[in-house]
């Protein structure tokens, strides 16, 4: 590698510093679905895969031209307006007229009656830039997913995102339990399925198996208390 290209590294990684502080580098890390030292790593100028830029951009609210090669405008229009609105308006907790805002539903497999969550329609475009009709709530369980997933994380999952994408997370039904795990594709068509926390070894999912697999969706964003 190049001097030159590491140099263009390291200037990706400050950038990429300076986005997730924005946000809280905790939370950048678990809505992007990274553990927390690959995102360090990351801003250290290590080399960094698109695919996860490209997420880290829109988790960030940032433009993928910026972040990735320095040029454009660092905020999306929507991260603009959102800012000028002050955090508070992220999450709006009372009623709103005129369509500002929206509500995600718990997931039925979670057995909670409350409505769901009441957000504003200006963080969910910047922050899930998604047809929001699908996505659904749900609550992380145990340290099968530490530390990127902690014990009683808020977590949406999107229910119309259910063809795997190698190493995302997703919301799985395993024996009668919601479980939240990352998928790998096998080269033979089967799966792999894998926690964070090397405590739980990896299972393999034959061809067959995996066609029937219960995926309820894609883990698209999660929140909980700051650990870092």
């Amino acid at each position: 590698m190049s001097e030159a290209e590491k140099q263009a590294m390291r200037e990706r990684g400050e950038r990429l510093r300076q986005a997730a502080q924005t946000v809280g580098i905790t939370h950048a890390a678990k809505a992007a679905g990274l553990a927390y030292t690959t995102l360090r790593d990351y801003m250290n100028g290590q080399e960094m895969k698109f695919s996860a830029a490209i997420t880290l951009a829109r988790v960030c609210g940032v433009s993928l031209e910026w972040l990735a090669y320095g040029t454009g405008e660092p905020q999306t229009s929507a991260t603009s307006s959102l800012r000028e609105a002050g955090n508070d308006d992220a999450l709006v907790k009372a009623p709103a007229r005129g369509g500002y805002q929206t509500v995600i539903p718990w997931h039925e497999a979670a057995g909670i009656s409350e409505d769901g969550l009441r957000i504003s329609k200006h963080w969910l475009d910047s922050t899930l830039p998604r047809d929001p009709a699908p996505l659904r709530l749900l609550t992380a369980a145990g340290d099968a997913m530490s530390p990127t997933l902690k014990d009683g994380d808020l977590l949406i999952v999107d229910t119309a995102a259910t063809t795997v994408s190698g190493g995302a997370l997703y919301a799985l039904r395993l024996a009668g339990e919601t479980v939240i795990r990352r998928l790998d594709l096998r080269f033979d068509g089967g799966l792999r399925i894998l926690a964070d926390n090397d405590r739980y070894p990896p299972q393999d999912i034959a061809p067959e198996a995996a066609a029937t697999l219960g995926i309820l969706g894609e883990i698209v964003w999660s929140g909980g208390v700051q650990h870092d």
